[in-house]
């Protein structure tokens, strides 16, 4: 049962992880929408990263989170061994 609970946690992580990611990819501006309790922002600012280049930043950042994300899961699902 505590293995079960482990790995539902990690899942619930992963995704609340990808959907930063996705929204910081998408729209930068909307991800600084995104409400108070959910994490992931730190000390990054609307003002210096929600356009511009600081935007452009943002989106590489949210970008390189998913490419982990996706190899991560590529490598433990689907690829032959």
């Amino acid at each position: 049962m505590l293995h079960l609970l482990g790995w539902v946690g990690i899942a619930v992580i992963v995704v609340v992880i990808a959907v930063n990611a996705a929204f910081m990819l998408i729209s930068p501006r909307a991800w600084f929408r995104l409400p108070e309790w959910f994490p992931g922002r730190g000390s990054m600012t609307e003002h210096k990263y929600g356009n511009g280049w600081g935007a452009v930043e943002t989106r590489i950042a949210g970008g390189m989170i998913l490419a982990v994300i996706l190899w991560a899961l590529y490598d433990a699902l689907l690829r032959p061994r």
